[in-house]
């Protein structure tokens, strides 16, 4: 009985000193409407941002259509909030001279950059011919949510086992009848 208070009470203090990793995936579309200023591009298009919030390890997949100009280049800029610029923080590699194509690329986030983009302070935009300062604009917000990482699920599932474990030993103690002496 020993044994498995000690399991229960080591099994607690791992669960509580565990650091919670996560993988933020964020869908967010990019307009001529959230550059600063707004602009009349009939183009648009659609990213995905995913964010490792430990390493810091980030990287886009977009696509985009109908720019009045050849694109030219793209970049993730922060912090700022939408309406506001601010400098460059990742460079990306968009399809340059077309008008429409692909943005990729990767990069890796400090500490205050990785809570600046949980909380929506990052953007992605991609410059053209027609708008030196930026044709699209995508704010990295609506996160989709955390996938959780493989030992996350393991210190899941040990509190749950273990959680059950001490429900049942409980139960088993008030269930037994006081022996009369």
């Amino acid at each position: 009985m020993k044994t498995r208070i000690a399991i229960s009470a080591l099994a607690s203090v791992a669960m509580a000193t565990s650091t919670m990793a996560a993988t933020h995936v964020f869908n967010f579309p990019l307009e001529g409407t959230q550059e600063v200023p707004p602009n009349a591009s009939p183009g648009s298009g659609s990213a995905t941002v995913t964010l490792d919030d430990v390493t810091g390890a980030v990287s886009v997949n977009a696509t985009f259509t109908g720019l009045i100009g050849n694109a030219t280049a793209s970049h993730i800029h922060g912090p700022a909030a939408p309406g506001v610029n601010a400098g460059v923080l990742v460079t990306l590699s968009p399809t340059v001279g077309a008008t429409s194509g692909t943005i990729t690329g990767s990069g890796t986030l400090t500490a205050p950059q990785i809570t600046d983009m949980l909380n929506g302070l990052h953007y992605i935009n991609l410059h053209s011919t027609s708008f030196g300062g930026g044709e699209l604009r995508g704010q990295v917000v609506n996160a989709v949510g955390a996938i959780p990482t493989v030992s996350e699920w393991g210190m899941i599932v040990l509190g749950l086992v273990t959680l059950t474990g001490g429900t049942l030993l409980i139960r088993r103690r008030v269930a037994q009848p006081a022996l009369a002496v």
